[in-house]
C-alpha cells in the first residue's frame, strides 16, 4: 500500500499527513546539482580548482557541520569519475535531472537520475549512491530496466543507438555499467521483467508493517500500526515526523551527530564497532539460530567448536571461541521448555505514537507462550562488567528493560492474549547469567517505564542541531571519519562499548 500511494503524489490522507524535515537539504541532489554545475568549469582540470570550486558553490548551501565534508567528498569523486566516463563516450553531455516520459495519458514514469547523452546517439543514466558500488547483479535489475526504459523513450528518440545505465559510489569514485543495450532490447527487458512489477506496485492494496513506514504517507493513520499513542510521553510532536528504537536513544545519548549522520543522512559506514558489540552481536545470532529449533538449549550444544554434539551454527571457529563462555552460561536460563510455544524470534514490531508523531520500532529478541500459558517477551544482552544485583540495577543500565516494558504501558497486548504476562531479561557475562523479571500487568512497574522512556527520549525529540559530543567513544563510531569534532587523541584508550 505505501508503494501504491508513493506513485500517486497527488494522494493525500485528510487524517493525517507526514511532516517531513526541510531543515537539512537532501544529500544527493546537493551533491549531483553542484557536480554537474561544475561540467566544463576550467578549474576542475587541478586537483586545488576543484577544491576551491566546489567550496565556493556550497558556501550558501545550509548543511551540517558533519555532513559538508562528506559532500565536498563525494562531488570531487563524482567528477572524477565522470571523467572516466566521458572519456569511453565521445562528446557526452549532461542534460537533464530525473528524465520524465508519459508512457500512457494518465501514467507518467520518472528516473530520479542525471541524464546524459551523445550526439552519436548514446544516452547514459546514472545511479548514484552514497557509499560503494554493490555487486554488480547477474541480470540488470528493475531500477536500471526502468531508467533505461524512461531514457529510450525520451524525446527525441530517433537519434538513439545505445542506452546504458551506469552506477557511481560517491564515497570512493568507484563506477561500473549496469546495463547497456539497444532501445529494442530495453523495450523487450523493460516489458518483461520490470513492468509486471510496476503494476503490482500501482494495483497493490495491502498493509505490512516495517521500515518502510516511517517514510509513508499514511503512517499516522494506517490500520496495519498499532496505537502506541503517548508512548514517547512527549506531549506534542517534534520538527517532523520521525522513527525510533531504543537502540536509536543509545545512539544519539552516545553523540546525536553519529544518530543524525547514520539514521538520518545515511552516510556511508565504516565496520569499526567496538569488540564487546561485536560479540553481543554473535551471541545474539548464536541464540536466535539455536531457538528457531524450539529446544531447549543444552551444554553439549555450547561445547568446544569441534565436538559433534556442539551448535556452532554458521559461525568460524573464532568468532565461536569468542562467545563460548557467554553461551554456556545461556544454556542455563534457556527459557525453551517443553511444553512452551514461540511466537516469534527478533520479529519487529511497529506502532505509532499520535502525541509525538513518531513511528516506535521495537525487536524482542523472543517472544514465547511458556507451558503455563502466559506471554513472555525475553530480552538478552552480555557485558564484560559484573551481573546487576537486582532488578533496579537491571533496569537502570539496559535501557531495552524500560522501552519493552512501554510497549505494554502503550497498549500493546501481543498476538497471544493472556491473564499473565512478564519480560525477562536474561544477562549474561564471560562467567555467569541471570535472569530478571518484571510482571507486564504491574501498573507501578509500567508508570516507571513510561517516565524513563520519556526523560530518555526528551532530547532526541526536541533536537534539530545534531551536535557532536566528542568523546572516546569516537574509536568506534562508523562515520567519524566525516565528523569534524570527532575526538582522534587517545583512541587505543578507548572504553569498550556495552
Amino acid at each position: 500500500m505505501g508503494g501504491a500511494l508513493k506513485v500517486r503524489p497527488d494522494v493525500v490522507s485528510p487524517e493525517w499527513q507526514r511532516r517531513g524535515d526541510y531543515s537539512r537539504p537532501f544529500l544527493g541532489r546537493v551533491v549531483r546539482e553542484i557536480a554537474c554545475a561544475l561540467h566544463g568549469d576550467p578549474r576542475v582540470d587541478t586537483w586545488e580548482g576543484t577544491q576551491t570550486a566546489i567550496h565556493e558553490k556550497l558556501a550558501a548551501v545550509a548543511l551540517h557541520p558533519a555532513t559538508r565534508p562528506y559532500v565536498e567528498h563525494a562531488i570531487a569523486n563524482y567528477l572524477e569519475a565522470h571523467d572516466v566516463l566521458a572519456s569511453e563516450t565521445p562528446n557526452l553531455e549532461f542534460r537533464c535531472f530525473d528524465p520524465k516520459v508519459f508512457p500512457e495519458p494518465n501514467g507518467t514514469l520518472t528516473a530520479w537520475a542525471p541524464l546524459y547523452e551523445s550526439p552519436n546517439g548514446v544516452r547514459e543514466v546514472r545511479k548514484l549512491r552514497l557509499g560503494s558500488i554493490r555487486e554488480k547483479p547477474r541480470s540488470p535489475d528493475r531500477w536500471t530496466l526502468v531508467a533505461a526504459h524512461v531514457a529510450g523513450l525520451l524525446p527525441p528518440q530517433g537519434a538513439v543507438s545505445r542506452i546504458r545505465v551506469v552506477e557511481i559510489g560517491l564515497s570512493d569514485a568507484s563506477h561500473q555499467v549496469l546495463f547497456e543495450a539497444t532501445p529494442e532490447v530495453v523495450r523487450s527487458r523493460f516489458t518483461e521483467l520490470a513492468l509486471p512489477h510496476l503494476l503490482k506496485i500501482i494495483s497493490a492494496n495491502t498493509t505490512h508493517p516495517g521500515t518502510f513506514c516511517k517514510d509513508c504517507k499514511i503512517a499516522g493513520c494506517c490500520g496495519a500500526l498499532d496505537k502506541w499513542d503517548g508512548f514517547l510521553g512527549q506531549a506534542t510532536p517534534g520538527a517532523a515526523t520521525r522513527s525510533v528504537s531504543a537502540r536509536d536513544i543509545e545512539v544519539y545519548e552516545t553523540c546525536p551527530t553519529q544518530w543524525f549522520l547514520t539514521h538520518s543522512q545515511f552516510l556511508p559506514r565504516e565496520p569499526t564497532s567496538g569488540p564487546a558489540s561485536n560479540r553481543g552481536r554473535l551471541v545474539h545470532e548464536w541464540i536466535a539460530s539455536a531457538h528457531s529449533r524450539a529446544k531447549k538449549c543444552t551444554p553439549e550444544e555450547a561445547g568446544e567448536f569441534r565436538d559433534s554434539n556442539t551448535f556452532t551454527g554458521s559461525m568460524s571457529e573464532e568468532e565461536y571461541g569468542e562467545i563460548q563462555p557467554f553461551l554456556a552460561q545461556h544454556v542455563q536460563n534457556c527459557p525453551v521448555e517443553t511444553g512452551s510455544q514461540i511466537i516469534s524470534i527478533e520479529a519487529p514490531l511497529y506502532g505509532y505514537d499520535a502525541s509525538a508523531d513518531v513511528v516506535i520500532a521495537s525487536t524482542p529478541d523472543m517472544v514465547f507462550v511458556d507451558a503455563d500459558g502466559s506471554l513472555v517477551i525475553r530480552e538478552s544482552k552480555t557485558t564484560n562488567r559484573d551481573i546487576p544485583e537486582d532488578d533496579a540495577e537491571a533496569f537502570d543500565r539496559f535501557f531495552a528493560s524500560a522501552w519493552l516494558l512501554n510497549l505494554f504501558a502503550s497498549g500493546y497486548r501481543g498476538p497471544y492474549q493472556s491473564t499473565s504476562a512478564r519480560l525477562e531479561l536474561e544477562v549474561i557475562s564471560a562467567d555467569d547469567g541471570k535472569v530478571f523479571t518484571w510482571d507486564l500487568n504491574d501498573s507501578g512497574v509500567l508508570r516507571m517505564a513510561k517516565k524513563e522512556v520519556r526523560q530518555r527520549a526528551k532530547d532526541w525529540h526536541r533536537d534539530t542541531t545534531w551536535e557532536a559530543t566528542p568523546g572516546k567513544h569516537c574509536a568506534w563510531c562508523p562515520v567519524k571519519r566525516w565528523c569534524p569534532e570527532a575526538d582522534s587523541e587517545n583512541v587505543e584508550e578507548a572504553d569498550t562499548l556495552e
